[in-house]
């Protein structure tokens, strides 16, 4: 009888073992099949625009800081898609290149430089703008679009609030093609921080050039 119980248990043993390292193959063999990581960058027209235009003539300046840009904790380096107004998912293998912050804070720039009559500055006693994006998404239905939203706080020198808005703007995704994504969005984003530094310029105070 105790012979049987040995034999019993090394069996068991041995069936527990084998289904282990068959879990572990099976696992391996699935992560060693699984399609690499997808990266893409919002293609932004204006940060390929070049410099802006030089103007020589005086003209009144509208000092502004951007202090600074924050976002959903849903928006990170996976590019996320939208369904409906109630689902959003996470794509495993389309990543962005950099966090979509980085984004909008370099394209906020690009856009309060053209922006005749502001002036970016980065330091000193200006009026602050402060960003936080809320949608940076693929949405799938019931059209194909990009959507970009960012609610925008302008305050002036001593922290009194001048405006807080939410600017958006879609643009329609051409194709499947997850490359077609990343250009819709940047054309949106770039429509976006174009609304706002409008904005900033038409309320932030003139200061007169000597």
């Amino acid at each position: 009888m105790r012979s049987w119980r040995l034999g019993v248990g090394g069996w068991f043993a041995s069936r527990i073992s084998w289904s282990i390292a068959a879990a572990l193959l099976f696992a391996g063999c699935l992560f060693h099949d699984a399609p690499a990581p997808r990266y893409f960058a919002p293609l932004s027209a204006l940060n390929d625009s070049g410099d802006p235009p030089n103007d020589p003539a005086p003209r009144a300046e509208r000092p502004v800081r951007l202090r600074r840009v924050r976002a959903a904790t849903y928006l990170g380096e996976q590019i996320v898609w939208r369904a409906s107004d109630v689902e959003r998912g996470l794509y495993e293998q389309r990543r962005w290149t950099e966090f979509p912050t980085r984004y909008v804070e370099r394209t906020m720039l690009r856009a309060i430089d053209r922006t005749p009559g502001l002036r970016r500055v980065e330091s000193g006693h200006v009026p602050l703008l402060d960003l936080e994006l809320i949608s940076f998404d693929e949405v799938l239905a019931p059209a194909h679009e990009a959507d970009v939203q960012i609610v925008a706080v302008l305050r002036n020198a001593d922290q009194v609030p001048i405006f807080e808005r939410t600017f958006g703007a879609r643009q329609p995704i051409a194709s499947s093609d997850p490359a077609a994504a990343a250009r819709a969005m940047g054309a949106a984003l770039d429509e976006v921080v174009t609304q706002i530094a409008a904005q900033v310029a038409a309320q932030v105070p003139a200061v007169k050039k000597r």
